[in-house]
């Protein structure tokens, strides 16, 4: 675990011992890479119930806990997994904790939030907003960054999706649902759009004027990430139900095909049957041609009828299909 304080304008590292002092000045209050046993010895430092600080840090959505005393965000920050795919990523839990006074964040290593929150902290259009709500507004936006990155990915993924031409080969149908998958995990955006709203209407923190434009500017730009994903769960919806019906359609198609051929040769092999049978004395008096000319008369006149009804005619798109599908492959 590492423990640094911002004083005086600059991080210096600390231990945990100090942070009864640190918590009464003012400052912002960084813990990285903490054990659970670490987070409960934090938990009886700053006198607040062990529940309070690691009981939902296994919870599947963002959320604020307003006490009378402090208020707890919980959020995930998103980044990108070490697996290779083209969409994936992973979650690491954020927490932070302020007594009005002072503010702790509590994070691993890998969201980068301490870096990221330090850069922008001396930053001057936010000398006006306190410290804690500085450091909750600065931890909230880079979070909110990641969701739109991934969103706009989302957005361009499916993009390619639109450009193929129906029927999909069987790995896209595999992409696209792996794709869906993960966009409805995005969603969970929806979970921290509403914890921005929250903290701005419902905590009883006191914001100024200043304060409640920066947290106003997050809620809208989590509200287009928001809708700009939404958008995104919609148009995979609807390609992958096209590409369905494209394929249900094009199954049809040649069970017509097949249908009406068996149809046909069942004419002159009918025919064959019956007169082929071995009896004596066969009553029939055809030749041999009469009734191959038979045959092949009733076999084109059904060939015709299923001509007309466009069964044959359809039978081109399943050509068209297999050669689009060979140059997607």
């Amino acid at each position: 675990m590492k423990i640094t304080v911002w004083e005086n304008g600059s991080q210096k590292e600390t231990t945990l011992d100090t942070l009864p002092n640190s918590t009464k000045k003012g400052n912002w209050i960084d813990v990285t890479d903490p054990t659970t046993r670490d987070l409960e010895n934090l938990a009886d430092l700053v006198r607040i119930p062990r529940s309070v600080l690691i009981g939902r840090l296994r919870s599947n959505y963002s959320h604020i806990d307003s006490y009378p005393d402090y208020i707890k965000f919980f959020s995930w920050h998103l980044s990108d997994s070490e697996q290779p795919s083209e969409l994936n990523y992973s979650k690491d839990p954020v927490v932070v904790y302020t007594n009005k006074t002072s503010v702790i964040t509590i994070s691993s290593s890998r969201t980068g939030i301490r870096e990221r929150v330090a850069q922008k902290f001396n930053d001057k259009s936010l000398a006006h907003i306190s410290v804690p709500l500085r450091v909750t507004y600065l931890v909230m936006l880079t979070n909110l960054e990641q969701h739109e990155r991934l969103a706009e990915q989302v957005e361009n993924i499916v993009e390619k999706f639109e450009e193929t031409i129906p029927p999909w080969p069987r790995q896209f149908y595999h992409q696209s649902f792996l794709v869906k998958k993960e966009i409805d995990h995005l969603l969970r955006l929806r979970h921290f759009t509403k914890s921005v709203e929250f903290l701005i209407k419902d905590t009883n923190l006191t914001l100024t004027r200043e304060e409640r434009n920066a947290f106003d500017a997050v809620y809208d730009r989590a509200v287009g990430a928001e809708e700009q994903t939404e958008t995104s769960v919609e148009v995979i919806h609807d390609l992958i139900s096209i590409h369905i019906d494209t394929v249900s359609h094009e199954t049809s198609v040649a069970m017509k095909f097949m249908a009406a051929i068996t149809s046909i040769i069942a004419v002159p092999s009918v025919i064959g049957t019956l007169l082929g049978e071995n009896l004596i004395d066969v009553p029939w008096p055809f030749q041999l041609w009469q009734v191959i000319l038979v045959s092949l008369s009733g076999a084109s006149l059904l060939a015709l009828y299923f001509y007309r009804k466009g069964w044959f005619r359809d039978s081109k798109e399943i050509k068209e299909n297999a050669h689009n599908r060979k140059a997607i492959r």
